[in-house]
């Protein structure tokens, strides 16, 4: 813990401390958190039911405990860098009571829920040559149809682009590697194939359209994996609302 932190151990996992932020008007907001070593991951929740006890929006998960981005990610941090990141999550939660909305554009990055979150980020580390590959492609022309694969026993996804399919693949990759690009739909590069296009047009169409449809898949998982239950009415959009 950075030393101008003041913390109480209650045993050798768990200490509680009080953190310090600021709001957009300047003023200082103290809040006092708990933090639990569970194996090689620290978790962290608000004393006195300061939040919501759950609130997916807010990324609140069940009991209080905050989510503060992608596994991987938190686990790379430095002390420093975490609870910068714990701020900037409290500033988040802030603006959400003012407004009852997540930040946006904020300094804190907005994750989906559950494995969502795996699937956004392989979206968002081939979005900008999606953007750039000049295909004239956009993500709302493209549709993806999971098929079951009785011979390789695995699924295969179809995807379309204007209700034409155009590639085919399993999640990690395209296959039929020989055919034709989408770049060269017509033949006319000398049959530039899907596995010797430099730009790799095939594969970043794919991967964003995939990983996009299993963003949602996921999404809409985690909220039926909840059933019924009470919104806290702290947001203005919550799928527990009735």
């Amino acid at each position: 813990m950075k030393r101008n932190i003041a913390f109480h151990q209650v045993n050798a996992k768990i200490i509680i401390f009080e953190l310090k932020f600021y709001k957009d008007n300047g003023s200082a907001e103290k809040v006092e958190l708990e933090v639990h070593q569970s194996g090689d991951s620290l978790l962290v929740k608000a004393t006195n039911n300061r939040y919501p006890d759950l609130c997916p929006n807010r990324h609140i998960n069940d009991g209080g405990w905050f989510c503060l981005g992608l596994g991987e990610d938190i686990s790379q941090l430095t002390i420093s860098q975490w609870v910068m990141n714990l701020k900037l999550y409290l500033d988040a939660q802030q603006k959400c009571e003012d407004k009852g909305v997540w930040p946006c554009g904020g300094e804190i990055k907005e994750w989906a829920h559950g494995d969502g979150a795996k699937y956004q980020k392989i979206v968002e580390q081939y979005y900008g040559q999606f953007q750039k590959n000049c295909l004239g492609l956009t993500l709302n022309q493209l549709r993806v149809v999971e098929v079951n694969s009785v011979k390789r026993d695995l699924k295969l996804y179809h995807v379309y682009a204007n209700d034409e399919l155009i590639l085919v693949g399993d999640q990690n990759q395209v296959l039929n590697k020989r055919y034709a690009c989408i770049c060269d739909p017509q033949g006319l590069k000398k049959h530039l194939s899907i596995g010797k296009c430099s730009a790799q047009c095939s594969k970043v169409v794919f991967m964003v359209a995939i990983n996009h449809y299993l963003l949602l898949k996921a999404e809409q998982k985690f909220w039926q994996s909840f059933g019924a239950r009470t919104c806290c009415n702290t947001m203005k959009k919550c799928n527990f609302k009735k």
